[in-house]
């Protein structure tokens, strides 16, 4: 069954305005905006998009100049968001800073999927992610049947080339994220689970992964 994945998205002020907002409202459940304490100057459009996410979008107030201290405070937040929700849940990181590859590898460590996802640029109304097979966040779901059909192609491909054969089902989920990270951009992992089970190409049953292949 394909099961909805529940995004959290930490930005600073600054990409908010680089971006459209209409389109993160679609991509995630609830966005965290840090924000400077001597910001004066807030786009009324903006605010009047944002109102429509109600709860669901948080400003966070931070104290300093320098944009380090952005970055460490919404370090700060993931990790203590990581300790309380639901590891379904997973992080994005709007953010062109390789500074925080670091965290989001050891998050996808633990079995939470993280992303850091970079804006190419500000007139391009898109966010894609920030690696080598960078991909648009925001692009349109008529796109995502080709990604997950080709992808899950790709990984029968490569687990049949390693001969590796990961047991478990959430070993198999970091097995095609680590291999294919542009897909949490999309939230396709479980899209990939899904079409290989349909292909019969693995069967799924209670978390333990049988191969046909």
């Amino acid at each position: 069954m394909t099961t909805h994945l529940r995004r959290y998205v930490f930005l600073d002020f600054e990409t908010l305005c680089n971006i459209k907002f209409k389109k993160l409202e679609k991509i995630c459940d609830k966005a965290f905006v840090f924000v400077e304490t001597d910001t004066e100057n807030v786009p009324f459009l903006l605010v009047k998009d944002m109102q429509r996410m109600g709860n669901n979008i948080k400003w966070v107030e931070v104290m300093g100049s320098a944009k380090s201290d952005l970055n460490y405070h919404i370090c700060f937040l993931m990790g203590k968001l990581h300790e309380k929700i639901s590891a379904d849940i997973e992080f994005a990181i709007l953010s062109n800073d390789l500074a925080f590859d670091p965290l989001v590898n050891f998050i996808n460590s633990t079995g939470r999927s993280c992303i850091r996802v970079k804006q190419n640029m500000p007139d391009e109304n898109k966010v894609s992610e920030g690696n080598q097979n960078g991909h648009n966040l925001v692009e349109e779901s008529k796109n995502e049947p080709t990604l997950v059909e080709e992808t899950a192609k790709e990984t029968v491909r490569r687990l049949i080339r390693s001969g590796n054969r990961p047991a478990e089902l959430m070993l198999l989920k970091n097995y095609i994220l680590l291999n294919n990270q542009e897909l949490s951009a999309h939230g396709n992992v479980e899209k990939i689970i899904d079409h290989l089970e349909e292909t019969k190409e693995i069967k799924v049953n209670q978390e333990v992964v049988e191969y046909n292949f």
